[in-house]
C-alpha cells in the first residue's frame, strides 16, 4: 500500500504540473474583418488564426534569414506596394536566377483554393513550404532555416507564445506565414464601396461593370466572386494565349504538369482581379504590361490549343467566326468603360496597413 500510495502522489504532482504547462498557453484569437460583401471564409481549423501567430508570421515574412545568402524574404517576391506581386516579369531569386512565371498577388488568398500557378499545392500552409528551398528563390534547406531560428532568442520566444512550443520547425513556420497571409485583406475598393452603398461608380465603370457581366465582354463566368473575382468553383483554365497543335505544344504546361493529365496542359490558375493597378505585368508569364493590351487580347479572340477552355468561344465569338471575323468586338469607347470598371476594383486603403509594412528586424 505504501508503495501504491508513493505512485499516486508522483502521479498527481506531475499531472499537476502537466496542467500548469497546458495552462500557460493562451493565444489570442484574431478574426478577420466581417466584411458585407464577402462569403465567410473557410479557414482552417488545424490552424486557427492568432494575433501571436499572426505577428510572428507577419515578421517571418520579411524575415530574410530564410534564404540562403541572407538577402531575400516573401516580401522580396511579393511587395506590399505592388499588391503583393513582383513588378518584374520575372522574379530574381539568390543569386539572381529568374523563375519562369509571374509572381502572384497575395490579397484575399483566404478565400482561396489550390495555390501557385500550377495548384500544387492544396492549401496555404502545404503552399508556405515551397519556396525557401527552392533553388530558384530562397535556396536554402528547410534543416538550416529551422537551425537559424531556433539560434535566435527572440523567434525562439515568440514561437514559444504562438504555438506553445520553442522548438521551432518548419511546419510551424509555415503554420505562422500562413496565419499571417490570411490577414492579407483587400475589401474597399470603390466598386466594393458602391456595392455596400458607400459610394459611387463613374459613368465609365459603370457601363464597364455591365459589359464586364454579360455576353458583350464575357469576363463573368471566369471572374465572378466578390472576394477574389475568381470562378467560385473553377480554379484553372486555357484562356488561349498560345496557338498549340498537340497537348506537348505547350512551353509552360501548367496545371498540367502537376497533375500529369495532359488535358490540364496550358491550363493555369485563374488570378484575382482585385488590384490590378498595383500588380502589372499580367498572366501566369507577366506578357502583358498594361491593362489596355490585356483588353485587347481578350477582344482579338483567344488563340486555339487543344486544351482551350470553351468559355473562351462566347456566344459572341461565334457570331463573328460565322462571319469570318474573330473575337468580342468590343468598339474603343466599350474597351475603355471596362478599363474604368477594372480600375474599380484597387483599393489604395491597403497601402496604409501598418501590417503589411516591414516590422522592425530581429
Amino acid at each position: 500500500m505504501r508503495y501504491l500510495g508513493i505512485i499516486f502522489i508522483i502521479s498527481f504532482l506531475f499531472s499537476c504540473k502537466k496542467d500548469k504547462e497546458d495552462n500557460s498557453y493562451h493565444p489570442t484569437p484574431y478574426a478577420l474583418p466581417q466584411i458585407s460583401n464577402f462569403r465567410i471564409a473557410e479557414l482552417n481549423p488545424d490552424n486557427p488564426l492568432t494575433e501571436e501567430g499572426v505577428r510572428l508570421g507577419h515578421q517571418l515574412f520579411f524575415e530574410k534569414r530564410l534564404s540562403k545568402d541572407f538577402t531575400l524574404s516573401c516580401a522580396s517576391c511579393h511587395l506590399p506596394e505592388n499588391g503583393f506581386s513582383d513588378p518584374k516579369q520575372f522574379s530574381e531569386g539568390v543569386g539572381g536566377t529568374l523563375g519562369r512565371r509571374q509572381s502572384m498577388s497575395l490579397y484575399n488568398l483566404a478565400w482561396g483554393k489550390q495555390f501557385f500557378w500550377d495548384g500544387r499545392a492544396k492549401n496555404l500552409e502545404e503552399q508556405a513550404l515551397f519556396p525557401v528551398p527552392d533553388t530558384t528563390e530562397m535556396h536554402l534547406t528547410w534543416q538550416e532555416a529551422e537551425q537559424r531560428l531556433n539560434a535566435h532568442i527572440g523567434y525562439k520566444k515568440m514561437f514559444k507564445d504562438a504555438f506553445g512550443t520553442d522548438n521551432i520547425t518548419k511546419e510551424l513556420v509555415a503554420r505562422a506565414l500562413a496565419q499571417y497571409v490570411k490577414t492579407i485583406v483587400s475589401y474597399n475598393s470603390p466598386f466594393d464601396k458602391y456595392i455596400r452603398k458607400e459610394g459611387n461608380l463613374s459613368a465609365a465603370a459603370l457601363r464597364g461593370y455591365k459589359l464586364f457581366n454579360t455576353e458583350a465582354a464575357d469576363c463573368f463566368h471566369c471572374h465572378s466572386t466578390p472576394e477574389l473575382f475568381i470562378h467560385p468553383s473553377q480554379v484553372f483554365s486555357n484562356n488561349g494565349l498560345d496557338v498549340v497543335d498537340n497537348p506537348e505544344g505547350f512551353k509552360d504546361k501548367g496545371h498540367g504538369e502537376h497533375t500529369g493529365n495532359p488535358q490540364n496542359n496550358g491550363q493555369f490558375k485563374i488570378p484575382s482581379l482585385r488590384n490590378l493597378t498595383m500588380t502589372a505585368p499580367y498572366m501566369h508569364d507577366g506578357r502583358f504590361k498594361t491593362l489596355d493590351e490585356v483588353i485587347d487580347f481578350y477582344n482579338n479572340g483567344p488563340n486555339l490549343s487543344p486544351s482551350l477552355d470553351p468559355i473562351m468561344i462566347t456566344e459572341a465569338n461565334r457570331r463573328l467566326l460565322q462571319d469570318g471575323r474573330w473575337g468580342l468586338g468590343l468598339s474603343e469607347q466599350d474597351k475603355a468603360d471596362l478599363k474604368a470598371y477594372l480600375i474599380s476594383l484597387s483599393d489604395s486603403t491597403v497601402l496604409k496597413n501598418p501590417l503589411y509594412q516591414a516590422p522592425k528586424e530581429m
